[in-house]
Order: C-alpha cells, then sequence, then structure tokens
C-alpha cells in the first residue's frame, strides 16, 4: 500500500516533521480541523447495491475520498486510515478496540503510539483532536477546543477516556483496552459495521473540529458548536435549511452531492 503522503499533508497544511509527541499532536489536531468525523459518505455509499466489501474503504481510498471529496469517516475506517498515515511518517502505532455503554461488541477504536518512553492515545474517530498521554499509573490530561479529556488507568491495563466541560459536563467517552489487534481481526470488524445493521448507517452526522470547538451538524439535533463551556444551538436561515446539503458542504467543505445522496435516503428520520 503506497499513500500519497505529500499530497495528505498538504491537506492537513502540515510539513514533513521527525515523528514526535509535538508532531503527534499537531498532526491530530490538523485531522480534527480539516478531515472530518462523518457519516454522510458511508450513509451515501450505502444507497448503491453492494456487500460490506464493495462499501469498505482501507486507509489509499479513505485518502483519495478525503482529497477529492473532503469526507472522512467513522471510528473504523477513519483510525485505519491514520495509522497507515503515521507509518508512512516513521511513527509506530497499533490499534485497539474499546468499549462503550453499549450492547455492540467493539463499537469503537482508537491507535495506541508509542514514544520515547511514553504511550499516547491517537484518535480521530471519536475524534480527539490532540495526542492524549496514556500512563499506567497516573491519570492524563489533554484539553481540547471542545473539551478536556481525561485517560485514567484501569486494572486490567486498560484506560477509561472521559470528556469533561466547564459547565460541569463529565461523561465516560470509552474504555481502551490495551491489547493490539491483528490486521485481519480489526478489518473483520471493520466490514461487519458494513452490514445493514451496521452503526452510523441510520443518521447523517458531521463535525470539524477546529480552534473555536467543535462544529457539529446531526439530523436529530441539528447544527451546533461544542467547546469547553458546553454546546450552542447555531440556527440556521431560512434559505439555508430549505437547501440543507448545499449548506453543510459549504460549512464543512465536504462535496454536496455526497450530502444530497445521504440526506435524500429512503430511510431518513422524519
Amino acid at each position: 500500500m503506497s499513500l500519497p503522503v505529500d499530497a495528505i499533508l498538504t491537506h492537513l497544511g502540515l510539513l514533513h516533521e521527525p515523528p514526535s509527541a509535538a508532531t503527534l499532536d499537531r498532526l491530530l489536531a490538523a485531522w480534527a480541523a480539516r478531515i472530518p468525523w462523518e457519516s454522510a459518505s458511508r450513509i451515501a455509499v450505502h444507497q448503491q447495491p453492494g456487500a460490506a466489501h464493495d462499501y469498505a474503504r482501507p486507509p489509499e481510498r479513505f485518502f483519495a475520498d478525503a482529497l477529492r471529496l473532503g469526507t472522512g469517516g467513522t471510528c473504523f475506517e477513519s483510525n485505519l486510515a491514520l495509522r497507515a498515515l503515521l507509518e508512512a511518517l516513521g511513527f509506530e502505532a497499533t490499534l485497539h478496540f474499546c468499549d462503550m455503554r453499549t450492547a455492540t461488541v467493539n463499537p469503537h477504536c482508537a491507535a495506541i503510539v508509542p514514544l520515547d518512553g511514553a504511550l499516547y492515545l491517537a484518535d480521530v474517530g471519536y475524534p480527539v483532536a490532540g495526542a492524549l498521554p496514556l500512563d499506567p499509573a497516573a491519570t492524563t490530561e489533554l484539553e481540547t477546543p471542545s473539551y478536556l479529556f481525561r485517560a485514567i488507568p484501569q486494572d486490567d491495563q486498560c484506560w477509561q477516556v472521559r470528556r469533561t466541560a466547564r459547565n460541569g459536563y463529565d461523561d465516560q467517552a470509552f474504555v481502551v483496552k490495551g491489547e493490539p489487534v491483528g490486521g485481519e481481526t480489526f478489518f473483520a470488524r471493520l466490514l461487519r459495521d458494513h452490514e445493514p445493521d451496521g452503526l452510523f448507517l441510520d443518521e447523517v452526522i458531521v463535525s470539524r473540529t477546529g480552534p473555536d470547538g467543535m462544529l457539529r451538524y446531526s439530523e436529530g439535533v441539528g447544527l451546533v458548536r461544542r467547546t469547553p463551556d458546553g454546546e450552542f444551538p447555531i440556527p440556521l436561515s431560512d434559505a439555508e435549511a430549505a437547501d440543507l446539503p448545499r449548506t453543510l458542504a459549504r460549512l464543512f467543505a465536504l462535496d454536496e452531492g455526497v450530502l444530497r445522496r445521504a440526506l435524500g435516503r429512503s430511510n431518513r428520520p422524519g
């Protein structure tokens, strides 16, 4: 597998730098700002006949779509692509399943990156807009433009990751399992997410996180901005709401055709 690393770094607004914690932190912040967490592209492609292998996007396809259409993805494809980019840049990285408060088996994933004797969580699939240190013996923190994230070590070599805000919001995001996941096992889980009952096939969600917080649209809530002070609704004008695909394409720099196919699906709520 060969990635267009120079084109990806240009898309992210980054330069080639040697692996370091600071480089990783900049890459993850840039990814959160330039490559959206979104379900629109997977919903759009599922409107065409096919099977899981037809819908799934390995890293080379993920980045081709990102560069051409401004798309991103959900956790499994995004973090698989992240690991491929990290390895192409000289980092080491392993993929890990994560638990959430859900009946779904392994509903989330993340990468762990070892650097200079320390471990860092790299998760563009939540997203966490920066490198969160993982310490086996002490709680660590990372402040991002949307939340303060904490990693709390558990007895079984896992970390509970919590997100908090200054308004008192405090939520367990997920639990990272310390055991790395092999490539075939990981891709099988990715494929499972493209079955008819897979995650994030029933609601269009798009988010980007920049210096002023996370801009997020979901069909259930609408357009909001999330900052460490809380979540704030952003009202749309009548004209903006009347052509939602065009509005979201402008706000998120995401291909309008992808959004039209996703938002125009037959199983859309309401």
